[in-house]
């Protein structure tokens, strides 16, 4: 039986660099898949959409489908660069019927990224025979499973072709196209895995940034009452987006790329939930 190997592209640089180097060196038949959640920054979708007309990947774009009444996972809907939601919609329907998600309650990633990619390749009979390829770098080694062997998820960019950030960055400095943004506004814009320092800088910037999860809060927040005797909101410290615009209000060190201070000295304003450049979809 010939192999396959299932490439989460997440949108990021470190990912797109993986599936270019996958195309080009694994002996297998290749899926290349990106989960949108509908809350990408623009320039992440023509990416993608780059990456994959260029490349010659083939990408198959899915979004989660929500089944509201039922106990049942959500599966996934086949779109486009030009069909994608890009106000909110997957993840909208997910809050919907689970709640706002945050540190206590992390099904955004598990609902959003990984069942409908499971659906995915279960419709296409991949699912239980595949591979994952999952792009963390060397520099990111903290971040592998334990149980990645058993789950058939595998690391290139640390098992192959060992690449840190700086390298990567590096190789799309030579290419004739790039993504266009800073770490800061990758994944979900305002995704709560960001540090503290991240989110208010971005909302000092443009508090608009936070409209999605503020209306999230307020029009579904009062569905985690039930479980916690408190609304939800989703940032660490049982913060709303309100908060986190207020708190952007208040003197403090914007963040800055690779900023020798702040990599050098710890502050909370730093503590991230693992939110990085990219996404990751690991079982």
């Amino acid at each position: 039986m010939r192999r396959k190997v299932c490439v989460s592209f997440s949108g990021g640089r470190t990912s797109a660099f993986m599936a270019y180097w996958a195309k080009h060196n694994i002996d297998a038949d290749l899926c290349f898949i990106f989960a949108n959640t509908g809350c990408e920054h623009e320039k992440t979708l023509e990416f993608v959409d780059r990456c994959d007309k260029e490349g010659d990947l083939g990408v198959v774009w899915v979004e989660a489908s929500v089944h509201h009444g039922q106990r049942k996972a959500s599966t996934h809907t086949e779109v486009s660069f030009d069909t994608a939601s890009r106000q909110g919609g997957p993840f909208e329907a997910v809050i919907s019927k689970y709640g706002v998600p945050n540190q206590k309650w992390p099904h955004c990633t598990r609902e959003l990224k990984l069942n409908p990619i499971k659906s995915y390749l279960k419709e296409r009979g991949w699912w239980g025979e595949h591979e994952m390829a999952v792009g963390i770098r060397i520099d990111e080694i903290d971040r592998m499973q334990a149980d990645a062997k058993a789950k058939r998820i595998f690391y290139p960019l640390i098992s192959h072709v060992p690449m840190t950030k700086d390298q990567v960055a590096e190789w799309w400095s030579r290419q004739n196209f790039d993504l266009g943004l800073p770490p800061i506004l990758g994944n979900c814009v305002w995704c709560w895995k960001k540090s503290d320092r991240k989110l208010m800088t971005l909302a000092q910037d443009d508090p608009s940034i936070f409209d999605f999860p503020d209306r999230m809060e307020r029009q579904y927040g009062h569905k985690s009452l039930e479980k916690t005797g408190k609304m939800a909101t989703f940032f660490r410290l049982n913060r709303s987006a309100q908060d986190i615009i207020a708190s952007s209000k208040e003197p403090f060190e914007r963040w800055q790329e690779n900023s020798p201070i702040q990599n050098a000295l710890f502050s909370e304003l730093d503590l991230a939930g693992g939110c990085s450049e990219s996404c990751e979809v690991e079982w």
